[in-house]
């Protein structure tokens, strides 16, 4: 690593403490507590507030002596699976056996430190040993040479980035919450009926201008899937949609791109022709099942997915969502590797909404999924800028004024 900072092992700037709580999966009453538990799949390259799954104080106390917090401020990394995944705690956490805590000294400034490990990924991913499985064990990490700058500089090495990171969070942050309000939109409409109960009751639907409003029913009637609004339609799931199996695309002869590839589990690279016009809805066909993707520009779906060839009663944000509702696992026609038979949820019976009320939802939802794409377009753009910057910052090439003056721009 080139560098004009003098370098010196991580071991003298942090010390490690391993995760050790694996509470037994069979013990139900180890889990759904108030116990964060860090694991890998936690870790996303920042702060990480939340965890994907909780332990009750039995569980946590169930690792003995190993049972320890991680505390808020330190850094964690994945020591297997995908090696040298990140995170900044902003709160107290248990680990698990795949994350390593790194707890910086006061001969580091933690952010710095943070981003200077994010840097050296690649590096990191060398470090792990083992022919089954990849491990990074502490004794290696520890000797990871570091570049260590006088601390005003690290400081403001990491306020300069951190603005960078911080706007990133925030963007994704927003994201998740015109996302929430979305979907939250259509489970009000489509799924609890609160509008047609509101009216049933001789209220004005929360929230609703008179126009919209006017657009539902103020009576349920039974059907075969039960109480719906009266007067809507029963059919089948493809009556509103029509899926269709993706298009072969072998690396070798991909040609990067404008046009986004979207494999089972999400945007794979870019090619220079599309398959699919926008707005177009995708989903998992082969080996990963349940994911649900909304593209907002022409697009190439592969094999493993299937998508929306014809909108038939639904809309693209109307698909997306009753969609993202299906328990796809229950549909697995596959044995060792996930497959999703389009046939098997065609057939599904499915509430039909008059048209009205699905383009008036629509408007509303495409505007907030424009605002996402735009908020994700800005934060690429400015994890480039940080991206670009980090390893000019680490060597010296850029002095902090030039970094301060490009951050402010972004």
């Amino acid at each position: 690593m080139s560098s004009e900072w003098p370098i010196v092992k991580l071991g003298a700037l942090a010390s490690f403490q391993e995760g050790y709580v694996n509470p037994s999966q069979r013990e139900s009453a180890y889990f759904d507590g108030n116990v964060k538990w860090l694991r890998a799949t936690d870790l996303n390259d920042g702060i990480v507030t939340t965890t994907s799954r909780t332990l009750s104080d039995e569980g946590f106390l169930s690792a003995g002596k190993s049972a320890m917090l991680f505390e808020p401020g330190t850094l964690a990394i994945s020591k297997s699976g995908t090696i040298g995944r990140l995170g900044i705690l902003g709160d107290y956490m248990c680990g698990n056996r795949a994350v390593i805590n790194i707890k910086p000294n006061e001969s580091v400034v933690p952010r710095y430190l943070f981003f200077v490990l994010r840097h050296l990924r690649s590096k990191i991913e060398t470090l792990a040993e083992g022919s089954v499985q990849k491990n990074l064990y502490v004794s290696t990490l520890s000797n990871l040479d570091v570049p260590a700058p006088p601390m005003e500089v690290q400081r403001l090495f990491a306020d300069t980035l951190g603005v960078l990171d911080d706007r990133i969070t925030l963007l994704r942050e927003t994201n998740a919450t015109l996302e929430a309000i979305a979907q939250a939109l259509f489970k009000s409409w489509f799924v609890d009926f609160d509008p047609v109960r509101a009216k049933q009751d001789g209220c004005a639907p929360e929230g609703m201008d008179e126009a919209t409003a006017a657009l539902f029913p103020d009576k349920f009637e039974e059907s075969e899937i039960g109480s719906v609004p009266k007067g809507w339609g029963v059919g089948k799931l493809e009556d509103l949609l029509i899926l269709q199996r993706g298009f072969d695309l072998p690396a070798s002869e991909r040609v990067p791109g404008s046009y986004p590839i979207i494999a089972a589990s999400g945007p794979s690279g870019t090619h220079h022709l599309p398959m699919a016009k926008a707005p177009g809805v995708v989903t998992g066909r082969s080996g990963v099942l349940g994911r649900v993707f909304l593209e907002l520009e022409d697009y190439w779906p592969l094999n493993t997915t299937l998508w929306v060839k014809e909108f038939r009663a639904a809309s693209p944000c109307y698909a997306y969502e009753i969609l993202r509702l299906l328990d796809f696992a229950s549909f697995n026609a596959g044995s060792a590797v996930p497959t999703l038979n389009r046939n098997h949820i065609h057939s599904l019976p499915y509430l039909i909404p008059p048209r009205e009320c699905i383009d008036a939802y629509e408007a509303m939802a495409m505007t907030l999924h424009r605002r996402v794409r735009e908020n994700q377009n800005q934060a690429h753009t400015l994890a480039t800028l940080r991206d670009t910057l980090l390893p000019r910052l680490i060597s010296g090439q850029l002095r902090l004024p030039e970094a301060e003056a490009e951050a402010i721009a972004a």
